[in-house]
Order: structure tokens, then C-alpha cells, then sequence
């Protein structure tokens, strides 16, 4: 705590530092919420992070990214008359001004966030009222950063969506089997192998050019965005590190993968209600950014996640809970079956997703319409499937 309190005194924090204790259950990224003290005698808090070197191999990169995606959401969120304080992260920068982190004497890079106040971030949305709200903020995400370059975005983990390399990886390490444990897990294994056919389509889709390349966070877990406390509106995204170029499949499939999950080591039944909930939010937020064949992937996208999420916890069981921390033997296994039990269950219900999609597309189109008076700054005109400005 002294290293953590002598790193938050060296950023630019409004007052003094009152205080610095650990923050939040992240797994990644060591976390601390610091209360500074302003001239008036009351404070405010911000979030301290040591950005986790194993993970992230240049963490300056992760900064960089950071750093060039708030500043144009800050700039879209005025422009559509929204709150930039509320709806999008703000670094601090270090005191001598010249960037936004600094390094401890290992070496070590550290950030600093301004807190958000009441708003909080929830592992499990109950509800297709929170459903929808948070997979709005997703999809404005999405839209706010639609004329970003997403060639200027920095790789910060190199084949973090390649379902075949993870794939790849799954059978290196079953073939291995440090620890033993391949022997439990052949019917898991089975249930991947007889779903290579699917993984090489699905990696064949992203590379070709019904998947546009965008600037997407590419980690949507419904714990990513921040609800206001008071409206109940999901007003901020979190978790930047990972925002890199990619395909828009990614972010809705994960998403809706998250909802439809629940808890990633327990899960739930599926809900065909929060999938409705979660495509209308998305594509509310996103305003028919989507080109008609993205749309039409959606549900692929969501089996494709679920299927890919399922191979890196079986991957990380057998390698020993090397990369997600395993609170109790065998959690990343039970992790891994919820997945590909959403996998199958999605198999099952293909069609009935497919048509919630559908309706939610014209749904969406519909509302445009009605919405979009002339001169409005949020106008939209349909054509194809296609969003025109």
C-alpha cells in the first residue's frame, strides 16, 4: 500500500492524498481507488492501476490506446450533447504534465482514472430493462468510434479472437498434459474437435469482407459498462485495454454470449428474453452501423464466442489455471462447461435467435425513421443494409 500511495502522489489528483485502498475484483490488472483532497475540504476519488506486465507485454501501447479512443469518444459525446465527464474515462496525467502513467522504480507502468460516482458496473443483469441499457452503451461505443482509423490502434494482445489458434493451442497443451488432467476431460475435448468445421468458417468470415475491420474493445462482458446509480442508464464503458482493430461480430457476440451466461462459472438457463433485450440495446446504441451482413451473423457470433471462451478456460485447466485465476480445483473446467453448455443450447435454438434478430433489425429501422427529423445531428438514412451519414 506505501508503493501504491507513493505512485498516486506522482499524478496530477485535485488535493492531497487522503488515502489508497484496493479496489474492485479485477483479475488483471492490480486495482486501487485513491480519495484526494480538494481546497474546498471535501474529495474526490480516482482509480490508481499497475497495468499487469505478463499480460499486457507493452503496457505503454495499452496507454497510448486508451489515450487516443477517450479523446474522440470525448469529443463525439459533445457533439451529441451527452456528458463526457460521466460517459467516457478521463486519465489523469502525472504531475510534471508530460504523460498519462508513470513508472514505479521496477519498471512497472501505472494509470490513473478519475472516478466515476455512483455508477457501478454488475457481473449479472437481472433484467431486460438493464440488458438492453448496457448493450446501448456497447453499441454507442461502437458508433462513436465508427470513423476512428482502427489502423492508429496498437495491438495490445496479439490473438486475443482467434478461435483457431486457441483451438491450435487446446490440443498443444491436451497433448502435453502437464498436470494430468486431459483424462477428465475427453468428452469436453470431443465436443470441441467435432466443431473445427464451424471454427475454420467462422475465422474465414472475419477475414473476409463481410467482416469491416473497426475499432471494437473486444472484451463486452455485461461488467464493462458503468450504471448510473440515479437513472439506471448504462452511461460509460470500461476496461479499454483490449480496444483494437476487429470485427463487430465480436463485441455483439460476446456481449450477448455475457447475458445469455450469467455467472461464468455457474451460469443459467438461456433467455431468449435478454437475447431480445441485449440485439435491441445494441443495435439501438450502434443506429445502423451494422452492415446487413454482420446482422445476419449475429447469432453465429454469439455461438462462436461462447464456443471460443469455452476452449481457453478447458486450454487453461489443463495447463494448470495458468492465465484465469481459479479460486477452487477445477473452477475453470466448470467455467468451460457453462460455455459450451450455451454453445449447444444455442445450436438448439438457432432459429428462434435468428428471427429475434430480424425483428429487432426492423425494430431499430423503424425508430430511426421516427427519430430522425431533418437537420438532427444523429440522422440516419438505411440503404442495403448499409448506414450513411
Amino acid at each position: 500500500m506505501s508503493q501504491a500511495r507513493a505512485i498516486a502522489e506522482r499524478f496530477a489528483t485535485d488535493g492531497r492524498v487522503l488515502s489508497v485502498d484496493p479496489h474492485g475484483e479485477g483479475h488483471i490488472n492490480a486495482t486501487y481507488v485513491v480519495t484526494a483532497g480538494t481546497r474546498g475540504g471535501t474529495s474526490r476519488r480516482y482509480v490508481l492501476q499497475r497495468i499487469n506486465r505478463r499480460i499486457f507485454r507493452d503496457p505503454e501501447a495499452v496507454v497510448r490506446n486508451v489515450e487516443r479512443v477517450t479523446e474522440r469518444l470525448r469529443s463525439k459525446a459533445v457533439e451529441e450533447s451527452g456528458d463526457p465527464e460521466r460517459e467516457v474515462l478521463r486519465l489523469v496525467p502525472s504531475v510534471d504534465g508530460d504523460a498519462s502513467f508513470v513508472r514505479d522504480d521496477e519498471g512497472e507502468v501505472w494509470r490513473c482514472f478519475a472516478m466515476i460516482e455512483r455508477a457501478r458496473a454488475q457481473s449479472v443483469l437481472a433484467s431486460p430493462k438493464q440488458v438492453r441499457t448496457v448493450g446501448s452503451a456497447f453499441g454507442r461505443f461502437l458508433r462513436r468510434l465508427s470513423d476512428y482509423p482502427p489502423h492508429e490502434l496498437e495491438i495490445t494482445l496479439p490473438g486475443l479472437h482467434d478461435t483457431a489458434g486457441h483451438l491450435r493451442a487446446l490440443r498443444d497443451v491436451a497433448r502435453d498434459d502437464p498436470f494430468g488432467r486431459a483424462i477428465e476431460v475427453q468428452e469436453e475435448l470431443g465436443f470441441v474437435e467435432a466443431r473445427r468445421r464451424p471454427i475454420e468458417a467462422w475465422t474465414d468470415l472475419l477475414s473476409s469482407e463481410d467482416a469491416p475491420t473497426r475499432a471494437i474493445h473486444n472484451d463486452t462482458k455485461v461488467s464493462n459498462v458503468l450504471i448510473d446509480e440515479d437513472t439506471g442508464r448504462g452511461v460509460c464503458v470500461i476496461d479499454l485495454d483490449t480496444v483494437m482493430p476487429g470485427c463487430a461480430l465480436v463485441d455483439v457476440g460476446d456481449f450477448a454470449r455475457s447475458v445469455l451466461t450469467g455467472p461464468e462459472d455457474v451460469g443459467r438457463d438461456v433467455d431468449l428474453a435478454l437475447f431480445d433485450a441485449a440485439i435491441r440495446g445494441y443495435l439501438g446504441g450502434a443506429m445502423g452501423l451494422l452492415d446487413e451482413a454482420e446482422v445476419e451473423n449475429i447469432v453465429l457470433a454469439t455461438r462462436m464466442i461462447a464456443l471460443e471462451l469455452g476452449i481457453r478456460f478447458l486450454a487453461d485447466h489443463i495447463a494448470g489455471d495458468r492465465w484465469f485465476p481459479a479460486g477452487r480445483p477445477g473452477e475453470n473446467l466448470a467455467r468451460c462447461r457453462v460455455q459450451l453448455g450455451l454453445v449447444r443450447a444455442i445450436e438448439e435454438r438457432e432459429d428462434g435467435m435468428a428471427r429475434i434478430v430480424r425483428r429487432a433489425v426492423a425494430r431499430s429501422r423503424r425508430w430511426r425513421r421516427r427519430r430522425s427529423p431533418a437537420g438532427d445531428a444523429l440522422r440516419f438514412r438505411i440503404d442495403g443494409g448499409r448506414t450513411r451519414p
